[in-house]
């Protein structure tokens, strides 16, 4: 039989659901008014990031039923919403135009519904629902992460600020990512320094392979590719490390989705004009 616990955090009450549409919707405003409002100015999308992170931090607060008390304790269910609210406006100034702006805002607000849910189902390892919680926010965290490297790319940031723009930004989502493996039960969990090592090494790498590409005829949307697969495999391989579960099996399926994907990046740039 379930505990009362599991059954309380395994559902979201109708106040505390209603609270989600609201942010997200005020989300897809925001990126409605700086999509289509000329000249585009950066303020109505920071104003709009800060909203997001005001209302998650309350969605997540009053779901938690007071577990989280002081005010940094919500800082880690910040991470994706904040990141990708940021992100995904940028990027989506440079890849969409004309009457497509106001569907891909409702489109962002819609993700953005998704990634507050996530992060509710997310509070409690215990609940049935934590899998689905966690799989939605990888998904959001992967996604951010593409958005960040091909933005970086899009507006011209210069090599140094590129690598390390990069290489910060990539170890925060890297620490979401490793996030599950503190609230996993001992002896696996309660290992925040050891995954905050893990994600500051695999920042390392992708500020190394952002300096890299600055040497190989690689841009846009493939290079942000090819830095998504340097991400996804680093990080999946230090959650599977960290959680004892890293095999043979396991490298060798990385190894196969690293090599499809260098593939299509190779494909791609071939495709394009070599």
């Amino acid at each position: 039989m379930e505990s009362a616990s599991s059954t309380r955090l395994g559902r979201i009450s109708l106040p505390q659901a209603g609270r989600i549409p609201l942010v997200a919707s005020v989300y897809a405003l925001g990126v409605a008014l700086f999509l289509t409002l000329e000249p585009t100015r950066s303020l109505w999308l920071i104003v709009t990031t800060l909203i997001v992170a005001l209302g998650t931090d309350g969605i997540v607060r009053s779901y938690s039923h007071g577990a989280f008390r002081a005010p940094l304790d919500t800082a880690p269910h910040l991470v994706v919403p904040v990141v990708l609210s940021f992100a995904a406006g940028f990027f989506l100034e440079e890849t969409v135009s004309g009457y497509w702006e106001i569907l891909a805002a409702l489109v962002a607000g819609a993700l953005m519904a998704g990634i507050l849910f996530g992060e509710c189902l997310s509070i409690d390892v215990e609940s049935p629902l934590y899998g689905t919680g966690r799989f939605i926010l990888n998904i959001a965290t992967y996604l951010g992460a593409f958005a960040l490297y091909a933005v970086m790319y899009s507006y011209d940031v210069s090599l140094v600020a590129a690598a390390v723009g990069s290489g910060l930004l990539s170890a925060v989502l890297a620490a979401e990512i490793l996030r599950e493996t503190e609230l996993m039960p001992p002896p696996v969990g309660r290992r925040s320094l050891r995954s905050l090592g893990f994600a500051a090494a695999i920042g390392l790498i992708i500020a190394e392979a952002r300096w890299s590409l600055y040497f190989v005829p690689l841009e846009g949307f493939l290079a942000a590719v090819f830095l998504l697969l340097f991400f996804y495999v680093a990080s999946g391989i230090a959650q599977h490390h960290l959680t004892g579960h890293l095999s043979r099996p396991v490298v060798t399926e990385y190894g196969l989705v690293a090599s499809a994907g260098l593939l299509m990046v190779i494909l791609g740039r071939w495709l394009g004009g070599g």
